[in-house]
């Protein structure tokens, strides 16, 4: 593979090369890939627990509605998770003497 000084050298030569039509097409085309690299990055970026911590209280529910269902089934199905559980079953209030 290329290294980067070298694919910009390349395009640029080719760039030249072509009449001004051509050329228009190819600065097209790379501002429609740099909107769809731009695009791409805002969806798949995650807030930071602070930025979700500081969101309105509504709007945090809307971004944390979509991790409950796994949260849920972790806490029945991941053993590091449930091992405490059987706990729950026993007393654990303290006789008194």
């Amino acid at each position: 593979m290329q290294n980067t000084a070298n694919i910009e050298q390349i395009i640029l030569n080719n760039l030249r090369q072509l009449p001004p039509e051509k050329q228009q097409e190819v600065l097209d085309f790379t501002e429609i890939l740099q909107q769809k690299l731009t695009t791409t990055k805002t969806k798949t970026s995650s807030p930071s627990l602070k930025e979700i911590a500081a969101m309105p209280l509504t709007q945090r529910h809307q971004h944390l509605a979509q991790f409950i269902p796994q949260t849920a089934t972790d806490f029945l199905t991941n053993p590091e998770l449930t091992e405490f559980s059987v706990l729950d079953t026993e007393n654990w209030e303290l006789q008194h003497d």
